[in-house]
């Protein structure tokens, strides 16, 4: 994606301002570029270290942890291979396609925060409530307010 031709010619080599990020014509782009970005950074930490998981679930045995740790590699896995897809996706100029995406993204971010939530209010100790079981189901309500907002008000 090229900054418009006006920023172009008026400040060459030097990066757009804050707002040019959240200009109607970027904003897709924006939300498309950090959610790609938050998916590298945490499906390398994820995969690296799938001890992380125990900040966000509750572990009582040994074969707990392990089960844990296989599960977490393979879905940061899945989270890394996701942001591949959704930079690249940034630059598909069809917007049939883009569409297909962003309903995609839609539902599984509306879906995965519902059962955060259910899991969170049945309280069977499984998803921890502490700061970082608040963060996450926080964090998927952004993204599934961010792509419904894509996906009902934009052309």
């Amino acid at each position: 994606m090229s900054y418009n031709s006006n920023y172009n010619s008026t400040y060459r080599g030097a990066s757009p301002p804050l707002s040019y990020y959240f200009l109607p014509r970027q904003r897709l782009n924006t939300l498309l570029a950090v959610h790609s970005i938050s998916s590298f950074l945490i499906g390398t930490i994820g995969y690296i270290h799938p001890s992380t998981a125990m900040l966000f679930f509750s572990m009582e045995s040994a074969r707990e942890f392990g089960v844990a740790r296989v599960l977490s590699r393979l879905y940061c896995s899945l989270i890394f291979a996701q942001g591949i897809m959704i930079w690249r996706a940034r630059k598909i100029n069809d917007g049939e396609i883009k569409r297909v995406f962003i309903l995609a993204y839609f539902l599984c971010f509306l879906f995965s925060t519902v059962a955060l939530i259910v899991e969170h209010l049945s309280n069977e100790g499984i998803v921890d409530g502490k700061f970082f079981g608040v963060a996450k189901i926080m964090a998927m309500m952004g993204l599934t307010a961010g792509y419904g907002w894509v996906t009902f008000f934009y052309p």
